[in-house]
Order: structure tokens, then C-alpha cells, then sequence
């Protein structure tokens, strides 16, 4: 019983200490405990962005002629929205839209190369942000304020593979099957 009550003060111990950590790093100015202390992008490091299939776009309720959305990843932020040869980076969560200089955007074959240090200060004048999920997409709007033009963005959720059925292979389901017709 001594034994059990040792133990659980060393683990107790244990536990605290790892929390007065977490606490003291949580207190020191300018870090967080759970959020690491450099911007969320690489200053250095180009992004590369992938083409989003099956995205819709409107602009003032019409489709434009020329566009393409692309990612980073998985996820949708940051998007990179190209609309003819302007370039616009859409930062959903800070509702943040910079207009970026095409010259400084590599083409790649299948995506996009980009460097964060190259993102202008000072972001584009905008309002009406929604930014909301609607179950079958991922739907961005934006009005930006500097032209009157609102910016409606739709992005397909990648499909749930867990969610299929498991199917047995083809070779499995195939079943011989008798013959009626052969005398």
C-alpha cells in the first residue's frame, strides 16, 4: 500500500511539474504553450499550392472566363485565387485578402510556388465576410470594398474514404453460375 501511495506522488509530481511548464510558458510575453511562436507560415520556405478540382467561383453573380483556387494541402487556408492573371491570397481565418505580384508566383507542372516573405503589409479593403460550411462545400464570400465586387467561393470536400462500404475484391466476387441453356 506504501508502494501504491509513492508512485502516485512521484506521478503527481510528475504532473505538476509538467503543467508549471505549460503554465510558465503560457505566462512568459509573446509565447503560447500550445501555438508555436513563429508565424504560421515559413518565412524562407515557399508554399506550393495545388489546383482545388471541381472549385465554383462567381464575381458579382457571374462566372468569370479565365480562374483557378488552389491549396496548400488538405486544408483551405491559405487559398490562392488566380482570376485571369491577378493573383489574390484569401486568408479565411483572419479575413485577409492581398493582392500578390504574379511575377513572384513560379509555375510549376501541377502547382504553384509562392514565398510568405513576398505578401504585401497591407491587405485589401473588404467586408461581408462569410466564411461557413455547407455540408456538401466549403464556401467563402468576400466583397472587396476597393472594386464593389463580390467574391463567391465554393471548394468541394475531398470525399471520406472511411465512409465507403468495404467490398471484397473483384476476383472474390465473381460466382460461377450454372449453365441452364447447355443441354
Amino acid at each position: 500500500m506504501r508502494n501504491l501511495t509513492a508512485s502516485a506522488v512521484v506521478y503527481l509530481l510528475l504532473i505538476l511539474g509538467a503543467i508549471g511548464g505549460m503554465g510558465a510558458a503560457a505566462l512568459t510575453p509573446g509565447t503560447s504553450a500550445f501555438a508555436p511562436t513563429t508565424s504560421a507560415f515559413a518565412k524562407d520556405k515557399p508554399l506550393a499550392f495545388k489546383s482545388i478540382e471541381n472549385a465554383l467561383l462567381r464575381v458579382n453573380d457571374a462566372p468569370p472566363k479565365d480562374w483557378e483556387v488552389y491549396r496548400t494541402g488538405k486544408k483551405n487556408e491559405p487559398l490562392l485565387l488566380q482570376i485571369g492573371n491577378r493573383f489574390l491570397l484569401l486568408e479565411t481565418n483572419q479575413h485577409q485578402v492581398f493582392e500578390l505580384d504574379p511575377a513572384k508566383i513560379e509555375h510549376k507542372t501541377g502547382e504553384l510556388l509562392w514565398s510568405p516573405s513576398d505578401r504585401p503589409d497591407k491587405p485589401l479593403a473588404t467586408s461581408e465576410w462569410t466564411v461557413d460550411d455547407i455540408g456538401a462545400a466549403f464556401v467563402v464570400k468576400v466583397r472587396l470594398q476597393s472594386e464593389n465586387a463580390l467574391v463567391d467561393l465554393q471548394l468541394p470536400h475531398p470525399p471520406n474514404v472511411g465512409d465507403l462500404p468495404n467490398r471484397a475484391p473483384a476476383q472474390q466476387q465473381q460466382q460461377r453460375r450454372r449453365n441452364y441453356f447447355a443441354n
